[in-house]
């Protein structure tokens, strides 16, 4: 049983170390980590289905 817990308490420190470090790295928005001349992603804010788009189908 205190193999199990050792696990469980090594597992939860990885998980939040993990995190703790990878968290400012992969927390940037895509309009600013893909901004490449072949990257097609707008402001946020940006309606790139038209103004007139209600999100329900027609028919």
């Amino acid at each position: 049983m205190r193999a199990f817990w050792t696990s469980v308490v090594v597992a939860l420190v990885i998980a939040v170390g993990g995190a703790l470090a990878l968290g400012p790295v992969w927390n940037t928005p895509a309009y600013e980590a893909f901004t490449t001349s072949g990257a097609r992603v707008a402001t946020p804010g940006d309606n790139l289905v038209g103004p007139t788009w209600s999100g329900q189908r027609k028919g």
